[in-house]
């Protein structure tokens, strides 16, 4: 779904009219701001991190003497899930794994294969050198990615169910319309279901897209 076809839809659901509004409309401004903050709170959503903005390995750059190297803009957090590792894959393919503490922990560990997320920076417990088995590797991280603004008519809404953002901007909209305000709670309540069916989607741990190559318990390669 576009941001021009949640625009409509939005419409449609909130006023039983298929209007088409522009993109110099005050209106279609309007509905734009309320799918921007509500696709930030779901983003947000609290206990949750979605899968579909999970990247197994995302590669953050390469190794040099430096201890802390920065991360793209659109990484938000870097997973902590059982079996996700940062690592370095290094000149001769051999993959080094190292731990990620908190920042405040990070000193507490002089030694060993430790890192630590301090803003947009990943940062390890020392430096490396030139004769760093490390140096001239390949940096990766599992990471979980924010998501851009709504801008332009034809960028792509990327909640898992865009449904639920139309349900939602639909019920702001009318709220405070005196004529269509009584629809709010039943709008409210659609759109609560829908985002328990998001969740628990999610929890079931179903994977659309993989990334990369992915093999399986049998030992089957996909």
């Amino acid at each position: 779904m576009t941001l021009q076809e949640l625009i409509n839809a939005v419409i449609l659901k909130a006023t039983g009219k298929a209007t088409v509004l522009s993109q110099e409309n005050a209106k279609w401004q309007k509905i734009r701001g309320i799918a921007n903050y509500y696709q930030k709170a779901w983003l947000g959503e609290p206990g949750q991190y979605w899968n579909s903005r999970y990247e197994r390995a995302r590669q953050i750059g390469t190794i040099s003497k430096s201890d802390e190297y920065a991360l793209d803009d659109d990484i938000m957090e870097i997973s902590t899930a059982k079996g996700d590792n940062v690592y370095i894959l290094t000149n001769d393919e051999k993959k080094i794994t190292y731990q990620l503490v908190s920042y405040d922990d990070l000193r507490n560990y002089p030694t060993g294969n430790y890192c630590a997320k301090i803003g947009q920076n990943l940062v390890f417990n020392t430096s490396f050198s030139e004769t760093d088995p490390m140096y001239g590797g390949k940096l990766f991280a599992p990471v979980y990615t924010t998501l851009e603004d709504l801008e332009s008519p034809n960028d792509d809404v990327l909640v898992d169910d865009p449904i639920w953002l139309v349900t939602i901007v639909a019920a702001e909209y009318i709220r405070n319309d005196i004529v269509k305000q009584n629809q709010y709670g039943n709008l409210m309540a659609e759109a609560n279901n829908l985002m328990t069916g998001m969740i628990r989607r999610n929890r079931n741990g179903q994977v659309r897209k993989v990334r990369g190559a992915w093999k399986n318990p049998g030992g089957r390669s996909w």
